[in-house]
Order: C-alpha cells, then structure tokens, then sequence
C-alpha cells in the first residue's frame, strides 16, 4: 500500500506538516499550500459575542453547541476581555455541552468543562441526528459556529423537532490570512500552523492545470472555498474545474468538505470512513492500489466523470 511517488497537494493550514508526514510515510511527495487561514479580535468582542456571552451566563439556553476546537479558545479569551471568563465557565458546567468532535471536547476539557453528547459522526447532520434522539421539545439551544459558516438548514431542522429558541454567534472567522490573533489561538492550542499565502495557492491552481499534482487533499470545507475564490480572482476557475476533472484525484476528509466541493461543481474520489487524516490517507491508498495507478501510468490517464 503506497502513494508510489504521486504528488499530493495538502490544502490545510492548522496540521499542514503533520499530514505531509504521513503523506511522505506512504511514498508521497507533499506539495504545501495551505488556503485558508482564521482571524479574531480576541481583545474587542462585538456586539454579537457579547450578547451571546451574556445568554448563556444567564443560563438561557439548555444546550450548547461547539462545532470547533478554535471557537472554544477565541469565545473563552473574549470573555476574559471583558470580564466573563469566571462566569461564562461556571454557567457552561450547568448546561448540557455537545461537541461536534473530540477537537473541541478536548479543549473544552482543559477548562475544566465536561462534555456530554459527542455524535458519532462529526458533522452538523450527527449533531442534528444526536439531538433529534434528545427531547429538546421547548428548549433553548445555542450554537457557537465554526468561523462565519452557519447552516440555515440545521436551524430548520431543529425548529422542526420542537426548539423554542436558537442562539447564535461565531468568535472567529475564515479568512485567507492568519492575523496575530489568528496565530495565537492556534498556537495555543498547539497546532504547528502554515498560514496562507496567495502566491503559493496561485502557484498550487497553475501546477494543478499543468498537470504537475496528482492528488489534492481537502480537510475543511473553507479550504475548498478559498481555493476556488482565489481561481476565480485569478481567472483559473474554469480551468481549474476541467483540470481536477480530468488529472486529479479529489481527497475530502469528511461529508461537509465533499458538500463544498460538490457546491463547487467536483466530483470527490475518495472519503474516508472515519473521518480524520490518517484514514483519508490510507484510504486514497487503497484507492490507488484498487485503480492500479502509478506515477508512470497515471500521468497518462484522464479520467471520464462528472459533475466537474
């Protein structure tokens, strides 16, 4: 089981290294250019956060859910900004804490905040599953979103299933640039980050049109985004659309990043069935060893599908 030379193109920023690693492990050659990056204003809340911060402090809602681990660092550090911190984590150990993987169950556990309901599937449609098993009929829920990415859907849904109330707000949010902020979050939870860089992603969406990458891996669905917002800047989405059509393997790490690349028009080869980055790995592995494909024969292979 091997990656037998092909050039794998990595796409996220937070664990960049950590999956080239891997990539290289199997025989690969990585090809870093990270696409997206994260900014906060951890010292000036907005009006949006604060009225959050204040809900839950007063106890309004039943449930709380955390999407990711940088959304409970940066809302904890701006309730410190404003004198909150003591009160918003004694309010959080009497509600009930869902997760929607073990990245912010993990930091939400260094402040001491035990997590009750983690889905088996870490996505917003496990979230919605878990809850929807819950008898959530006249509760308030409050969600704290992954960067500005809010799903009307999962709104609708639990409207649906009895909610009385929604609160919502994001403490941070996607951005092609990782700002001071932004850096300090990540490197205090610990991540050896790459921030983004346009030239690189410009220079990765050229590459991937001359035929140079034979594998690009997705690990969030803002990385998909910013890549095809920076394709169309540039004048290369259509280009880029054909090029992953017809030369590239498509790696997603999970069910939302396909939807994101699917809401881009491409068709995704691979997705693991746990959804991390060593299985995505070795699932494109055992992909390539089904398919047969090497360095020598695959340069030659286009393939025929849709919906590119």
């Amino acid at each position: 089981m091997s990656l037998r030379g092909l050039t794998i193109a990595i796409t996220g920023s937070r664990r960049a290294s950590e999956l080239a690693k891997i990539v290289e492990n199997f025989g690969g050659k990585s090809y870093i250019a990270p696409t997206v990056g994260i900014e906060a204003n951890l010292s000036k809340p907005n009006e949006t956060i604060i009225e959050f911060i204040n809900r839950i402090v007063k106890q309004e809602a039943e449930y709380v859910i955390f999407m990711t681990g940088p959304g409970v660092f940066s809302l904890i550090a701006l309730a410190r900004s404003i004198g909150m911190e003591d009160a918003l984590l004694t309010s959080l150990r009497k509600v009930t804490i869902i997760a929607r993987s073990t990245k912010p169950q993990m930091i939400l556990r260094k402040f001491g905040i035990k997590v009750d309901l983690v889905p088996q599937e870490n996505t917003l449609k496990g979230i919605l599953d878990l809850l929807k098993d819950t008898d959530i009929t006249g509760k308030t829920i409050a969600i704290l979103w992954h960067g500005q990415e809010q799903s009307t859907k999962i709104k609708e849904e639990l409207y649906k299933a009895g909610t009385l109330n929604i609160i919502e707000a994001s403490s941070y949010k996607y951005s092609f640039e990782t700002q001071k902020d932004g850096a300090s979050i990540l490197r205090s939870m610990g991540f050896q980050f790459l921030a983004p860089e346009e030239d690189k992603v410009v220079k990765l969406i050229e590459d991937i049109i001359s035929g140079n990458i034979d594998v690009i891996t997705f690990t969030s669905p803002p990385s998909v985004r910013d890549l095809f917002k920076i394709a169309n800047i540039h004048h290369m989405d259509s280009s880029l659309k054909d090029s992953l059509k017809g030369n590239v393997i498509v790696a997603a790490v999970g069910p939302s990043t396909r939807e994101a690349l699917e809401e881009n028009g491409c068709y995704v080869d691979v997705m693991p069935p746990i959804f991390k980055m060593g299985p995505m790995v070795k699932s494109l592995c055992d992909y390539i060893d089904r398919e047969g494909i090497s360095k020598e024969t695959y340069s030659a292979k286009r393939r025929k599908r849709g919906p590119c």
